[in-house]
């Protein structure tokens, strides 16, 4: 399992681990994270199948992701969408947060979860998950549509793989430091048969 030291991005404490499965050298799960002291794009991608050609698609993907991150976030997926459409394609889910307005617009297509957890004291539902939809960015893109939640300083943002099992969900701390709340849910909930990533992001507040 491959894990990085716990980075602060601006005003993110982000942690990120993945793992690729036995007998692969290169995952296909890759993760972009772009932030200012304004703003941030967080992403998770899934290449469809193993191996050097998921890894592909991943890369194509993180590619558009970091070359336009301030693109409104349906555009940034259809621009992805047409880039990929030579190769396997991906599943991704992509969240934008506005440290000024303190929201957070997410999408997600396919099967890469996504959560965010508040204190038990928030005046908002403690865990809020992302609305999937049916399909893959490169070929069957679905009709896209994004939502808008408020975020305070101290939630927790958080994106996995389908090599991770869904429970990790319900395992995130609002107190534990980002990189080992990674890696923690990495190893404890990881399939075994599967690329996998999981990336945490705790969210620190907006620019004073």
């Amino acid at each position: 399992m491959a894990s990085r030291p716990s980075r602060r991005l601006e005003l993110i404490d982000l942690g990120v681990a993945s793992v690729a499965p036995t007998g692969q050298i290169e995952s296909g799960d890759l993760f972009v994270a772009k932030c200012n002291s304004h703003f941030a794009l967080l992403a998770a991608i899934d290449g469809i199948g193993h191996g050097e050609s998921a890894a592909a698609a991943s890369r194509a993907a993180v590619a558009v992701l970091e070359s336009r991150p301030r693109n409104p976030l349906i555009t940034l997926v259809q621009e992805c969408h047409k880039e990929l459409r030579s190769t396997r394609g991906v599943v991704m889910s992509v969240a934008c947060l506005d440290f000024q307005l303190n929201t957070l617009t997410w999408l997600g297509i396919g099967n890469v979860q996504g959560i965010l957890v508040r204190p038990a004291a928030s005046l908002y539902p403690r865990n809020q998950a992302l609305l999937l939809r049916p399909g893959v960015v490169g070929s069957r893109l679905p009709a896209l549509q994004t939502a808008t939640l408020p975020f305070s300083p101290g939630n927790t943002l958080a994106f996995a793989t389908d090599g991770v099992r869904s429970e990790f969900a319900d395992d995130l701390s609002p107190s534990e430091p980002a990189q080992r709340s990674a890696d923690r849910i990495l190893a404890k909930y990881y399939k075994g048969n599967d690329d996998a990533l999981v990336l945490v992001a705790r969210l620190l507040g907006g620019p004073q």
